[in-house]
């Protein structure tokens, strides 16, 4: 009976060290894994503009436009960027705007291209947008090649985006009529435009490194598990002999 107690504890002792060396290898995993997800995002630029609007007869109308595109954009892809129009502030008879619009312009050295999303039309209460409202988003989608970019193979240039907003506002009472707001116009940061050279050691080497990034999570998994089970069932070297208990 002593024995068999003994014997145990004796395992019972030999499986908690045996279940505590995993545990390096499981947050190792967690690690690699997780960075190797971060390195394959995608470099996103957004903000805000800065507020536009304009000073009418009737009232001051306040906006801005929140934006949204990838850092880089190649040659021979479509680039999208994405628009939110914000409704900030309203004042003296303003109550809405409608017929409202955003253009994207995007100016790559002397080269500039436009693209135009209009909002509902038609004078109904689903086409108005009141203080506090949110247009959006909407992507604007830019086809980029040679000939509107300007970019021979090998060159690269950084473009600036600049958003118009055109609209019309609704005068409330006494006013009770429509009025065209003069367009407003803002900066909306810029990016990389790239052009570049397609050759074959390049193509071999990007799809060489492509291959082993999508296959280091199987790699690291694999690993993992091997070292999972040499340090569950693998026998530990000898112990020193303990002292006999009395």
């Amino acid at each position: 009976m002593v024995d068999s107690e003994k014997d145990g504890r004796g395992r019972e002792g030999r499986a908690r060290p045996s279940a505590l060396r995993l545990f390096p290898v499981l947050f190792t995993l967690v690690l690699l894994i997780s960075f190797q997800g971060a390195n394959a995002a995608v470099q996103v630029t957004s903000g805000v503009t800065q507020q536009m609007g304009n000073i009418l007869p009737q009232g001051n109308t306040s906006y801005e436009v929140l934006y949204s595109y990838p850092s880089t954009a190649d040659v021979g892809t479509n680039l999208t960027i994405a628009l939110t129009l914000h409704i900030t502030a309203f004042s003296g008879q303003i109550e809405y705007i409608l017929g409202y619009a955003l253009e994207a312009q995007l100016f790559i050295g002397g080269y500039e291209l436009n693209s135009t999303i209009f909002g509902p039309s038609g004078f109904n209460s689903s086409a108005f947008l009141y203080p506090g409202a949110y247009w959006g988003p909407n992507n604007f989608t830019f086809p980029l090649t040679q000939v509107n970019s300007g970019l021979a193979k090998g060159q690269s240039a950084n473009a600036s985006l600049n958003i118009i907003l055109r609209d019309t506002v609704y005068y409330g009472v006494p006013v009770l009529r429509y009025f065209t707001e003069p367009a407003m116009e803002a900066q909306g940061g810029s990016l990389l435009i790239e052009n570049p050279v397609a050759s074959t050691t390049t193509s071999t080497s990007t799809s060489s490194q492509g291959g082993g990034q999508t296959l280091l999570p199987y790699a690291l998994l694999g690993s993992g598990a091997v070292l999972m089970v040499a340090a569950a069932f693998l026998p530990r070297g000898p112990r020193s002999a303990q002292a006999s208990q009395k």
